[in-house]
């Protein structure tokens, strides 16, 4: 009889992990890390809960880290199957895994310095970017919609989640002596007001369904009078001449920003005259984003389609969907922006503003009384 073990995301809402057990068969669904303050980020250092080498297949939902971020661990520990994915999650988790391995190394570099000076141990890294080769070359990219055997007993599909490019919600099938089961994982799922991407897929039926509730007891307004305050923000910041910060995650809320920005621009109604992406990161992951555009909803690749500056199919995206956008890479770059005084909409990373270069900018513009930060 196939059995359910919870191993993370159980208690709140990071380290997502699931184990899938047949008679002959064990799959793992996503392989997170834990993410918020020192106390959770702990367990990351935790040995994991089962026999690495025993694992027969590994499947992840979506690229974000609290679903993604301890696979070079399991790697690291022995594993040596298949981790399967969509192509475009594929893709991405290669920017997040590197970039969170050298986030790593960084972070340990500093600490060891003062325990150098005080005598103390010095600490390795979780893991690092020869760990997140190693978990590439395992990952299998999936395209939605198509059913494979991961083992003997055990069949996947994956459908889209709508929650960002690539995620999923997991179908597996079980099949034990002849009887057959459904397992849904949904995986992190979408809303049906999201720019970009599709809704998420209906699942007409399941034997067990494992289901995300993060947001389950909260009643969102609708979207419309979130972008009528947005684009009353840009009306006001440029009457009276500040600049707009807008912090923000490089998955998902950044292209959806953009695109956005893009909707105004077209109609018009956007005055600011420079649009800046100043997140090394964020930029790597719009250009993920324009390759897998045959996944986003119809109307929105319509609206990009249709309005792009461009005579070329292929070069239609969002940033074209929005001309005045700029690419700031350079460390050069970005302490250029921080000299413009008004007139610009920068985006930069980290959304929650506990670092990247945001609060350079923060630091540069808010003592400005004419500034304005959109969360």
């Amino acid at each position: 009889m196939a059995t359910l073990t919870f191993m993370g995301a159980v208690t709140g809402v990071t380290g997502s992990m699931h184990l899938l057990e047949t008679q002959g068969s064990r799959v793992l669904l996503d392989c997170g890390l834990y993410q918020g303050g020192r106390e959770e980020e702990a367990h990351n250092e935790d040995p994991f809960p089962f026999a690495v080498k025993s694992i027969d297949a590994v499947v992840l939902s979506h690229a974000h880290l609290d679903h993604s971020g301890r696979l070079p661990l399991l790697v690291k520990d022995g594993y040596r199957g298949p981790i399967y994915m969509t192509s475009a999650t594929l893709d991405l988790i290669e920017v997040l895994l590197k970039d969170a391995a050298s986030l790593q190394a960084r972070d340990v570099e500093w600490e060891n310095k003062r325990r150098r000076r005080a005598g103390k141990v010095e600490l390795l890294p979780l893991y690092t970017l020869d760990d997140v080769e190693d978990v590439l070359s395992l990952c299998q990219g999936l395209e939605y919609g198509a059913r494979i055997a991961v083992t003997d007993e055990v069949d996947l599909t994956l459908r889209d989640a709508g929650h960002i490019l690539g995620s999923s919600i997991v179908e597996l099938f079980t099949n034990e002596s002849g009887r057959q089961r459904k397992l849904v994982f949904s995986g992190d799922l979408g809303n049906s007001q999201a720019a970009l991407l599709r809704d998420p897929s209906v699942i007409n039926e399941a034997n067990v369904v494992l289901m995300e509730s993060t947001y389950g007891d909260r009643e969102h307004r609708s979207m419309q009078e979130t972008l009528d305050e947005f684009e009353n923000v840009i009306t006001t910041a440029s009457q009276n001449g500040g600049n707009i910060l807008i912090p923000s995650f490089a998955v998902g809320r950044t292209q959806e920003i953009i695109f956005r920005l893009g909707e105004l621009y077209q109609k018009g109604k956007l005055p600011q005259q420079l649009v800046c992406l100043d997140s090394p990161m964020a930029i790597a992951v719009t250009e993920i984003y324009h390759r897998y555009q045959n996944v986003y909803n119809q109307e929105d690749k319509q609206a990009i389609e249709g309005h792009s500056q461009t005579a070329e199919p292929s070069q239609k995206s969002l940033h074209s969907f929005l001309p005045t956008l700029r690419y700031t890479v350079s460390t050069e770059e970005s302490m250029a922006v921080n000299r413009i005084a008004s007139g610009a909409i920068i985006i930069a990373g980290s959304g929650m503003c506990n670092g990247g270069r945001i609060r350079h900018h923060l630091k540069h513009n808010l003592w400005r009384s004419q500034s304005h930060v959109v969360f």
